[in-house]
C-alpha cells in the first residue's frame, strides 16, 4: 500500500508476499517499485505484477522493462490485451492490433510465460494460466465482473495472497482465479437486478462470507 521508498525495503522484509500494480505510476511510486521487486527477489519473497495498460504509454512500456531488469516477477497477471504484448503481439489504439491473431488465447498466455520466465495469468471470460510449460483454463465468473473497475487489481492481489502461502506459483494463480470468479458468482447471485454498485459491495462481502462448501463449483481444468 506504500510508495514511500524510504520505508519499500523494510515493507518487503515484513510480508510474505509482494504486489506490484503500475496503474497510477509516478516519479517516487516507479522507483519504489523497483526497489520493491529488487527487494523480494533478493530476499526469495514472491511477487505478483499487475502490468496494467502495459502497451498504452512508453511511460508504462518503459516502466515495465525497468521492473523485469530489477527482478523476475513469479506471477504476471493482466487481461488477454495485456498478457499479448509479453507474447509478442503489437499494442494498437486501445488495445492490441486488430489484425493480430487472437483465436487462441491460451497459447498467447503460454507464450508470454515463456518470455518472461515466470507464471502468467491471462484473464477475460475464460482464465488462463500458464508457467511456459502446462496450462490451465478456469471457467468461473459473471458478466457482471466486466462492469465494475478494479477486478483486475483484485485478482492480481489474490493471487499474491495466494503466493503467500502456496509454494506452486502455477497452483496459486489457478486457486487464486477460481476464488475471484467464484466471489463474482456468489456477489452476482445476490446483487441479482440491482445493478454494478450493490455487485461491488457484495463481491467484497463474498471474501468474508465464502465457506469451502463455495469452491464445489470450481470450473478449473489442465489443457495440456
Amino acid at each position: 500500500m506504500s510508495d514511500a521508498v524510504d520505508e519499500t525495503a523494510e515493507l518487503v522484509m515484513a510480508s510474505n508476499a509482494l504486489n506490484i500494480n503500475i496503474g497510477t505510476p509516478s516519479g517516487h511510486a516507479t522507483e519504489a517499485m523497483r526497489k520493491a521487486i529488487k527487494t523480494a527477489c533478493e530476499l526469495g519473497k514472491p511477487v505478483a505484477l499487475d502490468p496494467v495498460a502495459v502497451g498504452a504509454t512508453k511511460l508504462r512500456r518503459k516502466l515495465i522493462e525497468d521492473l523485469l531488469r530489477a527482478g523476475t516477477p513469479t506471477i504476471v497477471r493482466g487481461n488477454l490485451t495485456e498478457i499479448s504484448v509479453f507474447a509478442g503481439l503489437e499494442w494498437g489504439g486501445k488495445g492490441v492490433d486488430s489484425g493480430a491473431d487472437l483465436q487462441d488465447p491460451g497459447e498467447i498466455v503460454r507464450k508470454a510465460a515463456q518470455n518472461l520466465g515466470c507464471c502468467v495469468v491471462g484473464t477475460g471470460k475464460t482464465d488462463y494460466a500458464s508457467d511456459g510449460v502446462r496450462l490451465f483454463s478456469i471457467m468461473n465468473g459473471h458478466p457482471m465482473m466486466t462492469r465494475v473497475t478494479g477486478m483486475g487489481c483484485v485478482a492480481t492481489s489474490i493471487a499474491a495472497a495466494f503466493l503467500a502461502v502456496q509454494p506452486i506459483p502455477l497452483m496459486a494463480a489457478v486457486h487464486a482465479m477460481a476464488l475471484v470468479g467464484i466471489a463474482g458468482e456468489w456477489a452476482a447471485e445476490r446483487a441479482q437486478a440491482e445493478g454494478p454498485g450493490t455487485f461491488r459491495v457484495k463481491f467484497l462481502d463474498s471474501f468474508d462470507r465464502l465457506e469451502l462448501g463455495n469452491f464445489a463449483s470450481a470450473n478449473a481444468r489442465e489443457i495440456s
